[in-house]
């Protein structure tokens, strides 16, 4: 029996991968796997100076309020009623802006397998890659690992509960539907109504923004920064492009979904900078506290990263 959300599969899978592996991770896990000389420049900071950490106050919060953004995005369209397609309807593109109009095109399969499988790869091949090879190499400790699986857990579940909401809100048909290569599947799932935003963008510009933040945090003088952000910022990309060639997203979609992702890919990490600030005053180092100044032009806030 098909799915009735087919085009959700993936994103409930990446979530629990996610939380399964955040949750299940031992503290003392990232022992050293391969024996490699690296060099100065390559070491992350050590955990007296580590740029993230967790609250457990604060990270419950956090944590339960992503989950509570995704699971009432889930629960509303569940229960809302659905635009049933209407094979009478006209599609007309001369209705869609003049940008969107010169991006739309028929759909197309094997761009949009094409585009999941660098949606994947930006969402999760890459930040997994990245930290457990560091982690094999011992150049990343279990704690840090732990820290990193349930900050982009909860970077997921945010992702993926605004985009749903933006969905549901937005109620966009997709490009497809103004020309005769249409997604069938789509269509009698109701999918088609589900164009804005992108969420494989969204998804994977969560992950390389995500991904290069917190790597350049962790190794501020690598070589591998460039590569890093390269990489996972060019899978990226991809996703976007190949959205948009498969007929399934307009370019307002794609762009939409990629600002999104990014936001969220920064602000949860960045939070959590604030936490590891908040913990190194408390242990005397007050060179990255921050301070609040107030002066006749109004309030300062200073911190250094």
């Amino acid at each position: 029996m098909k799915s009735k959300y087919p085009k959700r599969n993936f994103s409930l899978a990446l979530i629990f991968s996610f939380l399964a592996f955040a949750f299940l991770l031992p503290k003392n896990a990232g022992a050293q796997i391969f024996k490699v000389d690296i060099p100065q420049n390559e070491l992350c900071l050590t955990e007296e100076n580590t740029p993230f950490a967790l609250d457990k106050v604060w990270d419950s919060v956090i944590f339960a309020s992503a989950a509570a953004t995704y699971g009432s995005a889930l629960f509303k369209d569940h229960v809302s009623s659905k635009d049933k397609y209407d094979p009478s309807k006209i599609y007309d593109k001369d209705d869609i802006n003049s940008l969107d109009r010169f991006f739309m095109t028929g759909y197309n399969n094997t761009l949009h397998n094409a585009g999941t499988v660098t949606c994947i790869i930006a969402t999760a091949g890459i930040p997994a890659a990245t930290f457990l090879t560091e982690s094999a190499c011992g150049n990343f400790s279990g704690q840090n690992l732990f820290d990193v699986a349930v900050m982009y857990s909860e970077a997921i579940l945010f992702t993926n509960g605004i985009k749903d909401w933006i969905k549901i809100g937005a109620r966009r048909e997709r490009p497809y539907m103004y020309f005769d290569d249409r997604d069938q599947d789509g269509i009698d799932s109701n999918d088609f109504m589900y164009s804005f935003l992108s969420g494989h963008t969204a998804n994977a510009f969560m992950g390389a923004t995500f991904t290069s933040y917190v790597f350049c945090s962790y190794y501020p003088d690598s070589n591998l920064k460039i590569p890093v952000i390269a990489t996972s910022y060019l899978f990226a990309a991809g996703t976007g492009a190949m959205r948009m060639a498969s007929g399934n997203h307009f370019f307002t979609d794609v762009l939409a979904g990629a600002a999104m992702g990014s936001a969220v890919g920064f602000a949860v990490p960045f939070v959590h900078r604030f936490f590891a600030q908040r913990n190194n005053s408390q242990t005397g180092d007050s060179s990255k506290k921050p301070q609040l100044m107030f002066s006749p032009y109004g309030i300062n806030v200073h911190m250094n990263f």
